[in-house]
């Protein structure tokens, strides 16, 4: 992903706040006009009336010409004001907008350029487990390729919490969702049932979901449940059902340790009091649904943690 991804989405931005900026300030200024016409035929209306009623034409025209000028005087201060406080606002908006530029194309770049280091490492890493004779070493192997493997999924998700945040859209397609769930996304998780336990009652249909987005949701859950469990396993029970137009899929860890979460769970930067993360994780789950036209929704009850997908069904899936 190149840094230039990351600056549509401020130009964009900047675009449109400059042609509401022009928008606001040509309807200040018709009105600005339209007010000072008006005050102007009501001031030389009261003149006509005064002059009708006795008052002397030169003290009406006096007061006429006075008024005129205070109101002149005023709202082209008034309209001044609000000219420089927007040039002001813009200016800033501006300078940040530059800065956010700078310092998200400095992210992705780091954060990219981590990959193939962790790349290399990981397959150094297993080239060494299958020629280690010392099975006392193997532990320590797997540990290894275990953590390299987090890091580089920390590294992706950061990457495409970046990505969605600069404005980067999915590629949403029919996916049927058992055989992709059981064929292809958990056999990555299956670390032996020591590790993590899985028990899957699925209905077979079509959703609409994008592959690489449903892979980062479902790593997100799984990371999760490796971390935050009472006891190993880690247990999680997976049921899809099936619906008009939406398809449900409902991950219950049922070993949850998870406690102190906080009130809104799938905010950014939001963690409980317990928490090892920093909040992103759910947050990323939440947003990646959204942009399926899903929806993402966590409720811990005690030591379930439960989290619901609703995706969109493919038009014309009836019997899946």
């Amino acid at each position: 992903m190149a840094a230039g991804d990351f600056i549509k989405k401020p130009d964009r931005r900047f675009r449109l706040l400059l042609i509401i900026q022009a928008l606001w300030m040509t309807t200040l200024l018709v009105l600005a006009v339209w007010w000072g016409t008006l005050l102007k035929q009501q001031g030389d209306e009261i003149a006509t009336l005064q002059t009708q009623l006795g008052v002397p034409e030169a003290d009406v025209q006096g007061r006429l010409d006075r008024t005129l000028r205070m109101i002149e005087g005023e709202s082209g201060t008034f309209i001044a004001l609000i000219l420089i406080a927007n040039a002001v606002l813009l200016f800033f908006f501006f300078r940040d907008t530059k800065r956010s530029r700078s310092i998200e194309a400095f992210f992705a770049s780091i954060t990219h350029e981590l990959r193939t280091p962790l790349t290399s490492i990981r397959l150094q890493a297993e080239a060494l487990r299958d020629i280690e004779d010392n099975p006392g070493h193997t532990p320590y192997l797997n540990r290894l390729l275990e953590d390299v493997t987090r890091l580089e999924g920390q590294v992706q998700q950061t990457l495409e919490l970046a990505r969605i945040e600069g404005g980067g859209g999915l590629n949403p397609k029919p996916l049927r969702i058992r055989t992709h769930l059981q064929n292809r996304l958990l056999p990555q998780y299956e670390l032996g049932a020591s590790r993590i336990r899985f028990e899957c009652n699925l209905e077979e249909a079509f959703v609409l979901a994008d592959p690489s987005a449903l892979a980062i949701i479902f790593r997100n859950l799984i990371d999760n449940a490796l971390k935050y469990s009472s006891g190993a396993p880690a247990s999680i029970l997976i049921r899809g059902s099936a619906h008009e137009n939406s398809y449900l899929l409902e991950i219950h860890h049922l070993n949850s340790n998870l406690a102190g979460l906080p009130k809104t769970p799938g905010e950014l930067f939001e963690r409980g009091t317990q928490s090892q993360g920093a909040g992103v994780g759910l947050y990323l789950v939440k947003t990646l649904m959204k942009r399926q036209d899903g929806s993402a929704v966590f409720n811990p009850r005690g030591t379930v943690f439960e989290t619901r997908l609703s995706f969109k069904r493919e038009k014309g899936d009836q019997d899946g």
